[in-house]
């Protein structure tokens, strides 16, 4: 069981090699080197996976992004190259390209787990079809409320987990006053998520809300904040 364990970790590894060679650009002959050192890592931290706690992709990512932060710390090079890819025009900074596109590689996995298949894809067809509601909720046999439901299940995940990795980069504390913090406050999540030990009638009177409406925010901040919880104990154990 350790060793398949192991075994789906190490491959894990390989799906790293795009956002490390992002991250180290330039410097094309350290993308090997450091995804053995990342291989070496998760080897050695194999033990401290727990699959309740989070995918294989988010313990892995977790254990890279160190990986990588700290060799660029070690080995600072300077360049003016930038991707091919990156769109030349005036009002487009090629700075402010190549660090949105760190970020997106840096979060969006961890969000693609945590909200699961079936509502990633639904979130990534409205962008390719620029927003075009009605066909995609037409070929998922969705409602308009439950297309709408989907956009903000993931945008709340999204919200949480870059929250989440800010928090980790900042070097704070993992406690539950900080947890809190990486919940959205837009709908009343994080105010709910602050009196996540009271019970729901409490809160539906501190709220003014019914009783059935504090049940779902309950239920909504209690896994936003299983959500930072993972992703902050995946980045204090990397």
């Amino acid at each position: 069981m350790v060793d398949d364990r192991l075994g789906e970790l190490l491959r894990t590894v390989d799906s790293m090699r795009s956002f490390v060679r992002y991250r180290l650009w330039g410097r094309p002959n350290d993308v090997d080197v450091v995804l053995q050192i990342v291989r070496e890592s998760v080897w050695r931290r194999c033990s401290a996976y727990d699959p309740a706690k989070g995918t294989p992709n988010a313990f892995v990512f977790g254990i890279t992004r160190h990986v990588v932060l700290r060799e660029l710390a070690r080995k600072v090079v300077e360049t003016d190259e930038l991707p091919a890819d990156i769109q030349s025009g005036r009002d487009v900074d090629p700075l402010d390209a190549l660090i949105g596109r760190f970020e997106a590689n840096r979060w969006m996995s961890l969000v693609a787990d945590f909200v699961g298949p079936s509502d990633w894809v639904v979130v990534g067809e409205l962008g390719l079809t620029d927003g075009d509601g009605d066909r995609v909720a037409d070929t998922h046999h969705l409602s308009a409320r439950g297309l709408r439901t989907v956009r903000e299940r993931v945008s709340q995940a999204a919200h949480t987990v870059r929250a989440a990795l800010a928090a980790a980069d900042a070097g704070l504390p993992l406690t539950g006053s900080v947890v809190v913090r990486c919940v959205p406050e837009r709908g009343g999540f994080r105010e709910v998520a602050e009196m996540i030990d009271d019970d729901a009638d409490t809160i539906a009177a501190r709220l003014h809300i019914h009783a059935g409406s504090a049940r779902a925010r309950i239920a909504t901040a209690k896994r936003l904040m299983m959500i930072a919880r993972a992703v902050l104990e995946q980045e204090v154990s990397a």
